[in-house]
């Protein structure tokens, strides 16, 4: 259970006291992966966002192409290194890189260490819950390495 705590009207959270999205796994593009919703609607209440993080294991990990429909979205690298896939292109990043998705744009993030995990501080705007935001994969069941340059 997440330490929450309520000041007035401010929500306060322990990152590391929230337990991650339960039931996602590679049929649904996250590989290796971890994700926590840390304020959406249903935490904190939030009318316009989501704020969350998602940690990638060493080795082969990713969350392949998907879009959202409904929410534009930022990620911070927090950790680590990777391949940002953004459209067509696949854009190496490192800590302190900051990426933009558009609404509805093709997008996704592998981790290319085999030795460190890579932590993303992320937000969605426009959409409160994974529901609004959408989610669309673009090869749905297929394995990463069918898709890969």
């Amino acid at each position: 259970m997440a330490d929450t705590y309520h000041m007035a009207d401010t929500y306060h959270v322990t990152v590391d006291s929230v337990e991650p999205v339960p039931g996602l796994g590679p049929e649904q593009g996250w590989v290796g992966m971890t994700v926590q919703f840390l304020i959406d609607a249903g935490k904190g209440g939030a009318q316009h966002f989501v704020f969350g993080r998602a940690r990638f294991a060493p080795g082969r990990s990713e969350h392949q192409w998907h879009r959202h429909p409904g929410a534009e979205e930022f990620v911070l690298i927090a950790r680590g290194e990777g391949i940002v896939l953004d459209g067509d292109n696949e854009i190496p990043v490192k800590v302190g890189d900051v990426v933009f998705h558009r609404r509805g744009e093709w997008h996704g993030f592998r981790n290319t260490s085999d030795d460190e995990e890579a932590e993303l501080i992320w937000g969605w705007g426009g959409a409160t819950s994974k529901a609004e935001a959408g989610y669309e994969l673009r090869y749905p069941h297929s394995p990463a390495s069918d898709h890969e340059k």
